[in-house]
């Protein structure tokens, strides 16, 4: 059975939660801890679909909770719902996100918006659980095919020990003066009705080329050596065999040029494996191609829910508060006594503020500015947003250039550009963040470079356990859009990340 865990320490705030989910989602057994240690071991054994978690709580709170289920394997892909009063704080949030929290809902709440809150979680879980299993199940087949292919050329070695062999010889028209006996038990055919009756080009099924020489024929032109050639030959019987073909010319006293002599090798055992192995990559390249293609519409979903949520905040909720700060503005006026004027004036501006807050929320779901004028504008209200929250100075630089890549791919790129942002802000220590946007013959140019304390660049694409998918996420947001990835940096001199996308037909 699904399970669902609540933590917190407050007994009221579980009982609500219970009879929340007993009404609208019946199918899921209610999980509870009332503190953040019993809370883990739960989350460990029981393995919920989603946790609900507040953060004010004794010995552990939520955020130190948050960080170590997302470090634990066992754990790490959960979905984490911050609950509580501090999310009217957006640095409470923000702090609450970088530690791992999947969302942040503000007390009180709403039962709709927990209710979406949850929907999207479990969405999202449900399709990342989906790639995650196609994904072991691809790992499963690659080694299942690789121990395959290591066991076929074991064999192969074994049989190549004990393979038969013949060995050829041919006059300067090309026509065979010698064949050894193993032919017949190679190709089936007597070595009698070789010699002297059958010419190399015949024999080897390399005079039907129109066009393309093959390497036997480019070799008795020359008078040169050749070495494994491979040739399919078909047998009476129709079958057909690979043979690995090997000759030299032949020289008399005088260096004149008399014929050729070689040997043949019987390799079918060999190709067959090699064509399979090569049918099995093709396969395994086709499953990437199509995992790689999933990936990417999770990405839009997300998006795309991400988006819906926003404008719901917007239209709905935001467009509420506003409509009861106005009517609640028009009821003061100097007749209203001064108490009941104090806490019209105290409770127009919490609406105020929350109606401020949810435009932020709104803006960190899905940037209405990226939809209505584009990746650039986008970039310059992030940056000023950094500037403004952060206290760093930031520039950009190519704000007149016009990127024109396909609409559904710039919130791709305003991902990538914000995470490598959200990097530096959270480990360069920089003073001055630069955003350049370049035009070249081939490619866009996005460079995002820092005077940070910069880092020793390693080799490893591998995601780190505290950083998330880190570079490793951006690679792969750029796969889907052809983009390139480059990151030059050194301990004390800054970094300089750039994204490299390819200009659209």
């Amino acid at each position: 059975m699904k399970k669902i865990l609540a933590i917190d320490d407050s007994e009221i705030n579980l009982e609500l939660l219970y009879r929340i989910f007993k009404l609208h989602y019946p199918e899921y057994l209610f999980l509870k801890a009332i503190s953040g240690k019993e809370g883990i071991e739960l989350a460990i054994n029981e393995k919920p679909e989603i946790i609900l978690l507040d953060i004010i709580m004794p010995e552990m709170n939520g955020y130190e909770v948050c960080q170590y289920l997302k470090k634990e394997i066992a754990t790490q892909n959960i979905p984490i719902i911050m609950i509580s009063a501090l999310g009217q704080n957006s640095e409470e949030r923000t702090k609450g996100l970088n530690v791992g929290a999947d969302a942040f809902i503000s007390k009180p709440f709403s039962q709709s918006e927990l209710r979406a809150q949850i929907n999207v979680a479990l969405r999202i879980k449900k399709v990342e659980d989906l790639l995650r299993k196609r994904n072991e199940s691809l790992e499963l087949l690659i080694k299942d095919q690789t121990n395959k292919y290591l066991e076929s050329e074991e064999r192969f070695l074994q049989i190549s020990a004990h393979a038969l062999e013949f060995y050829w010889e041919v006059d300067s028209k090309g026509i065979f003066t010698y064949v050894s006996p193993a032919v017949q038990k190679i190709l089936f055919i007597e070595p009698h009705k070789v010699i002297g009756e059958m010419h190399y080009l015949d024999f080897f099924q390399v005079n039907n080329r129109k066009t393309k020489k093959s390497k036997i024929e480019l070799s008795f032109m020359e008078k040169s050596a050749f070495n494994d050639y491979e040739a399919e030959i078909r047998l009476i019987n129709k079958q057909k065999i690979w043979l690995a073909v090997s000759g030299f010319a032949v020289f008399d006293k005088n260096r004149k040029f008399y014929g050729f002599r070689g040997v043949c090798y019987d390799i079918t055992t060999r190709k067959n494996a090699e064509i399979a192995l090569n049918k099995n990559v093709r396969q395994i390249k086709s499953y990437q191609k199509k995992l790689k293609k999933l990936n990417t519409e999770i990405t839009l979903v997300e998006e795309r829910e991400r988006r819906r949520i926003a404008e719901n905040l917007h239209d709905s909720l935001g467009q509420t508060l506003s409509l009861a700060f106005i009517k609640l503005s028009s009821i003061a006026d100097e007749n209203t006594k001064p108490h009941v004027n104090k806490i019209i004036s105290e409770t127009s501006f919490l609406l105020d503020k929350a109606i401020s807050e949810s435009r932020i929320l709104t803006y960190d779901l899905s940037p209405p500015i990226l939809y209505e004028l584009g990746l650039i504008p986008a970039f310059k209200w992030k940056l000023e947003q950094i500037s403004r929250n952060n206290g760093i100075k930031t520039q950009l630089i190519g704000e007149n250039q016009k990127i024109k890549i396909k609409k559904e791919f710039n919130i791709f790129l305003y991902r990538i550009v914000s995470e490598l942002l959200t990097n530096i802000i959270k480990h360069a220590n920089a003073n001055l963040i630069t955003l350049h946007i370049n035009k070249g013959k081939k490619y866009y140019y996005i460079s995002v470079e820092d005077d940070g304390v910069g880092f020793k660049k390693q080799n490893s694409k591998k995601a780190s356990k505290d950083g998330g998918f880190g570079l490793l996420s951006i690679t792969e947001r750029l796969d889907s859009i052809k983009g390139q990835f480059n990151i030059d940096s050194e301990p004390g001199k800054g970094t300089k990340a750039t994204v490299l996308i390819p200009l659209e037909e």
